[in-house]
C-alpha cells in the first residue's frame, strides 16, 4: 500500500532507538515538508536512515516522521539553524545513537520578501544567517562525524543568478550560499567530502505564496522552458541522488531549470 507521502509501507514499525548497522545516515535541515520532505522520501526509498531538523510546524514534522518510520529509522529534531551550538549537539546525538553520517543536506530557508529599499539590517542578517550561515553551522557540526567519502548538499535557487520581484535578500543569501559551497569544497575535498548545490527554478509550493508574484513566476517558467511544464520537488530529490553517487563532482551548482536560463 502507499501512504500520503507516496512511500510503500509495511506493517512492522521501525524502532527509532535501534542501532543502524550498515545503513547510510542522512541529516536534512528543513526536512519535514516541501523540498526537504521530498528528499527525505527519496532517501528513505534508497535505504537511508534519516535525521530531520525542523523549526516550526510540529504536527507536520511528527506526521512525516511517523509515516517515514514505516520504511526506515527516522528521528526529528527541532532547531533554529542559526544556533550553531544546537546543531552540534544534535549531530553529536545522532552520531552517538546511530554512527557516522554519510550525507548532510542544508535545505532550511527563510527570508524577508520585500523590495531592498524597504528592508532593514535586521532583515538582511536574518536572511543571510538562515540561508547561508546555516550551511556553515551544519558543516562545522557534521564534518567531524562523517563517513569518508561523504557528501554535503545545499539547496539554492535560480534567484542567486536571476532577479525576481521582492527576492533581493533571499537571492543575495542564495548567492552567498553558493560561494560557501565552493569554499567548503576546497576545504573538505582532501577529507573525501564533496560539497555541491542544487539550484531549481520556481516550484509550485506554499513557499511561493510569500511572494506576491510567485504564481506568475511559475507561469513564466512554464511558458519559456521547451517542455512547457513546471518543476516538482521530486525533480530536486532526483538531482540530489545523482550528485551523491559521484565522488568527483565537487564545488558545483547543479541547475534544475528545464533549460529556462538558456532561453532568450
Amino acid at each position: 500500500m502507499e501512504d500520503i507521502l507516496g512511500l510503500r509501507t509495511h506493517d512492522k514499525s521501525t524502532d527509532p532507538a535501534t542501532k543502524v548497522q550498515g545503513t547510510p545516515i542522512a541529516v536534512i535541515t528543513g526536512g519535514t515538508r516541501g523540498i526537504g520532505l521530498s528528499i527525505a522520501r527519496k532517501l528513505a526509498q534508497d535505504g537511508y536512515a534519516l535525521a530531520l531538523i525542523y523549526q516550526r510546524h510540529h504536527d507536520l514534522a511528527r506526521q512525516a516522521r511517523d509515516i517515514l518510520r514505516r520504511t526506515t529509522p527516522v528521528e526529528i529534531f527541532q532547531a533554529d539553524v542559526r544556533k550553531w551550538d544546537t546543531l552540534k549537539d544534535i549531530i553529536t546525538s545522532i552520531h552517538e545513537e546511530w554512527g557516522p553520517i554519510a550525507l548532510a543536506v542544508h535545505n532550511a530557508a527563510s527570508g524577508v520578501a520585500r523590495p531592498l529599499l524597504d528592508t532593514t539590517l535586521r532583515h538582511f542578517d536574518f536572511t543571510l544567517e538562515v540561508n547561508a550561515g546555516g550551511l556553515i553551522g551544519l558543516a562545522q557540526a557534521v564534518v567531524p562525524k562523517m563517513t569518508k567519502p561523504g557528501h554535503i548538499i545545499a539547496i539554492s535557487s535560480l534567484g542567486a543568478r536571476v532577479s525576481y520581484p521582492d527576492y533581493g535578500l533571499v537571492g543575495a543569501s542564495k548567492a552567498a550560499l553558493e560561494a560557501i559551497v565552493r569554499q567548503l569544497a576546497r576545504e573538505l575535498g582532501a577529507q573525501g567530502i564533496t560539497v555541491n548545490a542544487i539550484a531549481p527554478g520556481p516550484i509550485p509550493s506554499p513557499t511561493l505564496s510569500h511572494f506576491d508574484q510567485g504564481q506568475s513566476w511559475v507561469q513564466d517558467f512554464v511558458e519559456k522552458v521547451p517542455m512547457h511544464q513546471s518543476l516538482s520537488e521530486n525533480d530536486v530529490a532526483e538531482a540530489l541522488c545523482c550528485l551523491i553517487r559521484q565522488n568527483m563532482i565537487n564545488g558545483q551548482v547543479m541547475t534544475i531549470d528545464g533549460g529556462f536560463l538558456t532561453m532568450a
